[in-house]
């Protein structure tokens, strides 16, 4: 399924060129964003496994083989992801996410603690069932940036999350992503605080995920406009519990 989400160039003429049944297009009246295309996809989508690849991402060709191996050997997961490549091009060096600081055993089971520090799940090495993807809400379109992060969090409440310790897409960093804005990057950082402040809180983690947030933004040179950020999308947050009581 290749979802066209508003683009100008050729894409309906170069996809209409290929000669392959299999192939769905479907394009957007307007553009949506990367959650509005990713979940319009899965809405067309008419078998049970999901799985993303977005415009600037390459699948390994044993991408698929290898997960779904894996997943044959932990039925139980409720989504397998990969190590993923990123290539800059500017230096033409490769980086390995999730990075080789983490634990290796923490990236499997029950790891919705350590999403709630960081998150360790790229788009394009998920896999999952369409029936996990809608019970988990799919992605926010909402979010400028990090609606992975958010949307891994909450499929990760629904059971444990299985990992191929191996690199098995290769992704490009192009300067204008989303991605690279440390503005976008904040405010949806800030607002994924408060939006999962209460689990943060049942487990202890406030001061601790507050204060790597700040300590970030510091070294950034952003500390007192990420400290508005805060403040704000916390506020919001007790008025919207307020007003549930």
């Amino acid at each position: 399924i290749i979802v066209d989400d508003g683009s100008t160039d050729d894409t309906e003429e170069r996809v209409a060129a290929i000669a392959d049944e299999r192939i769905r297009y479907h394009r957007l009246p307007r553009n949506s964003g990367a959650s509005g295309a990713r979940n319009a996809g899965v809405d067309e989508a008419r078998y049970d496994i999901i799985a993303f690849n977005d415009s600037d991402d390459l699948w390994h060709p044993t991408r698929l083989e290898k997960q779904i191996r894996y997943w044959n050997d932990h039925p139980e997961d409720v989504m397998i992801y990969s190590a993923i490549t990123y290539n800059d091009p500017k230096t033409g060096e490769d980086v390995i996410f999730p990075f080789s600081d983490i634990d290796r055993n923490l990236l499997s089971g029950d790891i919705h603690e350590l999403l709630l520090h960081r998150n360790t799940i790229d788009t394009p090495t998920m896999l999952m069932k369409k029936a996990a993807f809608k019970q988990a809400g799919g992605f926010d379109p909402s979010y400028p940036t990090l609606e992975d992060w958010d949307f891994n969090l909450r499929i990760s409440l629904l059971g444990t999350i299985g990992y191929v310790d191996e690199p098995l897409v290769t992704s490009t960093i192009n300067e204008g992503s989303l991605s690279s804005s440390t503005s976008s990057y904040y405010r949806s950082r800030c607002r994924l605080f408060a939006d999962h402040l209460d689990e943060i809180k049942e487990r202890g983690l406030f001061e601790e995920i507050a204060g790597d947030i700040l300590r970030h933004a510091e070294h950034d040179g952003v500390l007192d406009s990420v400290k508005k950020m805060m403040l704000l999308y916390l506020s919001e947050h007790r008025e919207a519990v307020i007003k549930r009581e």
